[in-house]
């Protein structure tokens, strides 16, 4: 065939992979630098009909590729095969890092979910690009020493939803790979929470890092709660 025929064949499969739609010959040659009239755009489908490369889904629609087109499309008209491959690459690994950083970040969830359920009390996590993410508040809102200070509970609130840089605190604090501390009353990283015991250690993932803990009432379970939060900070890396 000749080298516009085989341009011709080639614009026609591209463009119907973009919009499965039939393309006429006057999008074809408005779409592709082809410096020839539309009626040599017509002629050209017709020998690519003929040769059983491309059809009409019907009388007056424009060419659609057939599987003996897609096969010599393939075979030999790929010419852009290996910059489709390399921007392929880049959306695959685009993509890819997105999965395992939302995988990482659901591991990081159940943590929590597993330290609010265990502690009985607020469970937390925060993730240096992204967030902080707590469960268990209702555990705290129920115990005599917020239900005889609601003010505090409120506090406590305020803080995890951010209007206090929670996040930014624990990360200045610099904790030691694998450390887990035990903040009691006023020792408190926050004066908010300086009735509240908090028990906090970094995690390092591949995808991922930040912080696990718990916050609560002094009256708690130290070592339990510390190694429950050990625990958490393996199960999120």
């Amino acid at each position: 065939m000749k080298e516009r025929t085989l341009a011709v064949l080639a614009a026609l499969v591209e463009d119907f992979v973009e919009t499965a739609c039939p393309v006429a010959s006057k999008h074809l040659l408005e779409a592709h630098d082809f410096k020839v009239s539309s009626a040599t755009i017509r002629n050209e489908f017709a020998l690519l009909e003929e040769i059983g490369y491309i059809q009409s889904p019907h009388v007056s629609a424009g060419k659609m590729p057939t599987e003996k087109g897609y096969r010599f499309f393939v075979n030999e008209l790929m010419q852009n095969a290996e910059a489709e491959e390399k921007q392929a690459l880049i959306i695959f690994e685009k993509h890819l890092e997105k999965y395992k950083f939302e995988r990482a970040r659901e591991k990081v969830f159940d943590a929590v979910r597993l330290m609010a359920q265990l502690s009985g009390n607020v469970a937390f996590a925060t993730i240096d690009r992204d967030e902080t993410f707590y469960l268990g508040l209702s555990n705290v809102l129920r115990a005599p020493e917020f239900i005889r200070n609601p003010e505090q509970a409120v506090r406590i609130v305020e803080i995890l939803e951010g209007r206090i840089p929670f996040r930014q605190l624990l990360k200045n604090l610099e904790l030691p790979k694998n450390q887990t501390k035990i903040f009691i009353g006023e020792e408190n990283i926050l004066n908010e929470v300086n009735s509240c015991s908090l028990i906090v250690t970094p995690f390092h993932a591949k995808n991922i890092s930040g912080h696990l803990g718990i916050l609560g009432p002094m009256r708690m379970r130290y070592g339990f709660n510390r190694a429950l939060v050990s625990n958490a900070r393996e199960m999120a890396q």
